[in-house]
């Protein structure tokens, strides 16, 4: 598993989960557009992705048998992801901003452009998400980091020993 012990290694696997979670992103939101965020749904969705991230952790720590590698392998792999992800769902909500202002979820949001002064909706759909991003990468290149140590430390009973010729 070189590829997750460098960075740059470890940022492509994040931005292909990236990718990949965002085309899962994509066709929920076009099979039940007007769906809420319910927990099992939230759960459903980014289980898989931490999942993803802890193994990620465990796979680059395995070999050095360094946990802290994974520590960092799991955020650089949260922060790949996270990119993309935020991306594709400003895209995802700007091209269909008429069918989302109709979710229940937005209703706070539609409330406080109401209440913003912003004379576009999509203007401020878009400032909030902007806004907001930094901190949700921020977040889960966190959550990130932190499943990436454990699955670091996980790794440790499963680390490849080699033995010594003499």
């Amino acid at each position: 598993m070189i590829i997750l012990t460098r960075p740059p290694g470890a940022l492509a696997v994040g931005l292909v989960l990236g990718v990949v979670f965002s085309v899962l992103n994509v066709i929920s939101a076009y099979v039940a557009p007007l769906a809420d965020d319910s927990l099992a749904a939230v759960a459903a969705f980014y289980g898989p992705m931490f999942l993803a991230w802890g193994l990620a952790g465990f796979a680059a720590a395995r070999n050095s048998g360094k946990p802290l590698v994974g520590l960092k392998t799991g955020a650089l792999v949260a922060f790949g992801t996270f990119v993309v992800l935020t991306i594709v769902v400003i895209v995802r909500v700007n091209l269909s901003l008429p069918l989302m202002t109709q979710r229940p979820d937005w209703q706070n949001l539609i409330a406080r452009f109401k209440a913003s002064g912003f004379e576009n909706l999509r203007t401020y759909v878009n400032y909030e998400y902007l806004k907001g991003a930094p901190f949700k990468i921020l977040v889960a290149s966190t959550i990130g980091a932190v499943l990436g140590f454990l699955g670091g430390c996980m790794s440790l009973a499963f680390r490849r020993r080699t033995v010594a010729v003499r």
